[in-house]
């Protein structure tokens, strides 16, 4: 009985590594570098931008594993803190030929086409491969994506690093990429807020590689892993999850992995929680079950 007791999976708080650009810093939260994550199908980090990201699009995965040997990258962002004022890009303002798109990049008036959205605490972007975007200055999100690392930068308003050079543009594969319409998506939450005996959950992204939701736990929540692995991302308060014969402390900032298997685990205290999943897609790619959201 014990051996099956130190057999049973648990919760494993995870350390960040953090990365840092000439834009500002990542916290990679759940990642490919974490020991026993390697094949992890989310990466999920803590972007902070001092200065605004380049103007970029990711491609899907049919293109990135042809081109790149990767994955594609979807991603969504859940906006953490942001300085007044503050904005990013989100798509185009409308439809363009990919002449235009070419023909801006190379005069570098691809901004006058570009979405630019307010933002405020709370906000929440669903980003697809294809989709034109950039983070604008005084910007903290939560990023959620497929895990990897595929960026082609169209723009980088002209900036130069400390020995004077520029960063590299992949125009040639952005416009094989890039779709040329609006974003279907706007920038709110994809479901309603529903309250539950002691906490209440809101569907923030569902798509085919992840599915985030937002915890607000007053009292307490229970759940398990048996369909998959779970990401916790605690962004405020403090409590308590046991689960798997263990008991973690939590608190602002920790990143918590559940593997799948776990029976039951509970969430106790005051906390704001980002609880990410793989999406159906995944599930099917890992297991070959079809998987439930």
């Amino acid at each position: 009985m014990k051996a099956e007791a130190e057999k049973r999976p648990g919760p494993v708080k995870l350390e960040p590594v953090r990365k840092e650009y000439i834009w500002g810093t990542e916290d990679w939260m759940l990642s490919w570098l974490q020991e026993g994550l390697e094949d992890c199908p989310l990466l999920i980090k803590i972007i902070r931008a001092r200065e605004a990201l380049s103007v970029q699009v990711h491609p899907g995965d049919e293109f990135a594993r042809t081109e790149e040997g990767k994955n594609g990258k979807t991603e969504m962002w859940y906006v953490l803190d942001c300085e007044p004022g503050a904005y990013l890009y989100y798509g185009l303002k409308h439809r363009i030929s990919p002449q235009e798109f070419r023909k801006r990049i190379q005069n570098q008036t691809i901004l006058e086409v570009c979405r630019k959205v307010p933002v405020k605490k709370g906000d929440v972007f669903y980003i697809p491969a294809g989709l034109l975007h950039a983070i604008g200055a005084g910007i903290t999100v939560a990023e959620i994506q497929q895990s990897s690392d595929v960026t082609y930068r169209v723009y980088d308003y002209n900036r130069e690093d400390q020995e004077h050079r520029k960063r590299e543009l992949h125009i040639r594969k952005a416009e094989q990429v890039a779709g040329f319409v609006p974003p279907l998506a706007g920038h709110h939450p994809m479901g309603p807020r529903i309250q539950k005996n002691g906490y209440s959950r809101t569907l923030l992204v569902q798509c085919p590689y992840f599915v985030v939701q937002l915890y607000r736990i007053e009292k307490s929540f229970e759940g398990d892993t048996l369909q998959g692995f779970l990401s916790l991302l605690v962004l405020e308060g403090e409590g308590v999850l046991t689960g798997g014969g263990q008991r973690l402390e939590l608190k602002a900032g920790d990143s918590v992995y559940l593997p799948k298997g776990m029976e039951a685990y509970r969430a106790e205290g005051n906390l704001q929680l980002l609880i990410s999943s793989g999406g159906l897609r995944q599930k099917r790619e890992t297991d070959g079950s079809p998987g439930i959201i």
